[in-house]
């Protein structure tokens, strides 16, 4: 049983622009970066680049070197538009609230209040071997949700719940981009200091230390704006409690879009520097079973990976590193080759600009498309599949996951440091993406899969808003192939042709758009 629109009450309801204006206040006071006024989305990539805003260094101070690593993507040398045009107003942008009722545990005599000092940081304790010693009965809650929708996406927020983006969902498929628990249950898991993490699903934000952070619970603040009909922001923001380190994370939808942007910014608001942490982390089950696959595919464009943490002695020792994705003949790309659970970053950063998944049973996916100068963490999470954890640990079915996270350090071993009154902000999209077998590369405007087979090569294009334009192939420089296509969210463009390359053959893809705008470019190594 999952919630959908069907299943969430629903009330349609006028923000006030003085609600939004005074909460949006209340943020500058804390010391959270407005970007994300009011009046405007969150700006394009060449408007804003992602950036960290000091009273004290300079950007250039602020910004480091990120070391190259080699990637099997790599952009051609043509003239590429340096940011995604907004894609035409189709339809309008829903903004309304609802609630939804879920099991949960009860949890309060379980637990206690308190403080991280180091941030001063407010968070709940749970006795987690109590809890386990003395079983209980879930009964019924009702949550406060805030519903973003246009003709392609359905966005479901709950903001009770650790402000997460807990679904999105693809309307013209009924496929799901993110798990989603059906009771509200305490993990084993978690910060060492804190346990009780709940494996809710969805887009979680994790501060001020690692393992999903203190927040993942708690009720955050949120300021829903309706720009006008083609276009709406919800701001989430953590809690004016004293805390040192706070967030706030603009969630935008527009018309005419399959994805939706996210932009968080992160501040320092003590008298000091600060060293913490910062992720968000993905939990996901593509597709319409709220499981995945063992054919689900994990899309990195990068050639090394560190180990967080496994159960699997065929693997390298935390902190060690391997290379992806072929390690000792395994392809650890594919879910089915993973025995006990394996959490892995990329390695010795995030390559990007994107951080995918595709479940090839499923024919569905999701991406993430980010900065890798500032959000320079990209890791992978499974619970396992040949003898993965217990089920029971976080959920009352047999329903599982595996997390996409993305963070500002490049993994958990090292942390991000902000100065006195610092913030930082970025801007990344991401969107569930169908119909085209599986993918190789992905940018705001596309997604692409280029696999050979028996039957031929066959290219798929999935685009994030209707697009209309010539996709081409080339092999060592030469064009091989050219369509001519006409593709939506809804219809993405698969065709295979029956032709024979040479393993060596160096192959390039492109769209280029019908005003002559290359916006997506592919090579194979």
């Amino acid at each position: 049983m999952y919630a959908t629109l069907n299943d969430i009450t629903c009330k349609p309801k006028i923000f006030l622009n003085t609600i939004a204006s005074t909460l949006v206040a209340l943020l500058i006071l804390v010391g959270c970066r407005a970007s994300f006024a009011v009046d405007k989305l969150p700006s394009t990539p060449q408007q804003q680049p992602a950036q960290v805003i000091s009273s004290s260094r300079t950007d250039a101070e602020n910004q480091e070197e990120i070391p190259n690593i080699i990637q099997t993507l790599e952009p051609l040398p043509t003239v590429i538009v340096d940011s995604a045009p907004a894609p035409e107003p189709i339809g309008t942008v829903e903004l309304y609230e609802g609630t939804v009722t879920l099991p949960t545990y009860p949890l309060q005599a379980y637990q206690s209040s308190e403080i991280a000092p180091t941030f001063n940081s407010p968070y709940t304790k749970l006795d987690y071997e109590r809890f386990r010693a003395n079983p209980s009965q879930p009964v019924d809650r009702t949550y406060r949700t805030i519903i973003l929708e246009n003709n392609y996406i359905q966005l479901i927020i709950l903001p009770e719940l650790g402000g997460r983006l807990w679904q999105v969902t693809h309307k013209g498929a009924e496929n799901r981009m993110f798990y989603q628990n059906e009771v509200v249950k305490p993990s084993p898991w978690g910060p060492a200091k804190q346990l009780g993490w709940i494996a809710l699903g969805g887009l979680e934000w994790n501060l001020p230390v690692i393992e999903h952070g203190y927040d993942w619970g708690t009720p955050w603040g949120f300021s829903p704006v309706q720009h006008n009909p083609e276009s709406a922001t919800v701001t989430l923001f953590t809690p004016w409690d004293g805390r040192l380190v706070s967030a706030s994370i603009a969630i935008s939808l527009r018309a005419g879009a399959a994805s939706f942007d996210l932009q968080p910014t992160i501040s320092n608001v003590s008298q000091t520097e600060l060293e913490f942490d910062y992720w968000h982390s993905a939990m996901l089950a593509p597709g319409p079973q709220n499981t995945p696959s063992g054919s689900l595919h994990f899309i990195l464009p990068t050639s090394q990976m560190i180990v967080h943490s496994t159960g699997d002695d065929r693997l390298p020792a935390p902190t060690e590193s391997f290379p992806w994705p072929i390690y000792n003949s395994r392809d650890i790309s594919m879910l089915e080759s993973w025995s006990e659970y394996a959490g892995f970053f990329e390695s010795p950063s995030a390559s990007g600009p994107f951080a995918a998944v595709y479940d090839r049973l499923y024919d569905a996916g999701a991406v993430r498309i980010f900065p890798a100068d500032v959000a320079r963490g990209s890791k992978i999470f499974s619970p396992g599949w040949q003898s993965p954890l217990p089920t029971n640990y976080y959920t009352d079915d047999e329903s599982s996951y595996v997390e996409l996270h993305g963070g500002l350090a490049p993994s958990f071993f090292e942390h991000y440091q902000l100065p006195a009154g610092g913030s930082v902000t970025w801007r990344e999209v991401w969107y569930p993406l169908q119909g085209i077998g599986d993918m190789v590369y992905a940018n705001e405007v596309a997604a692409v899969n280029l696999s050979a087979s028996a039957g031929g090569l066959t290219v798929g294009f999935y685009p994030t808003r209707p697009i209309s334009g010539d996709l081409l192939l080339y092999g060592d420089g030469v064009e091989i192939l050219r369509f001519a296509i006409d593709a939506s969210p809804e219809l993405p463009f698969v065709e295979t042709s029956a032709i024979e390359l040479d393993d060596t053959v160096i192959l390039e893809l492109r769209f280029e758009d019908s005003a002559g705008r290359i916006l997506l470019s592919y090579r194979t190594e």
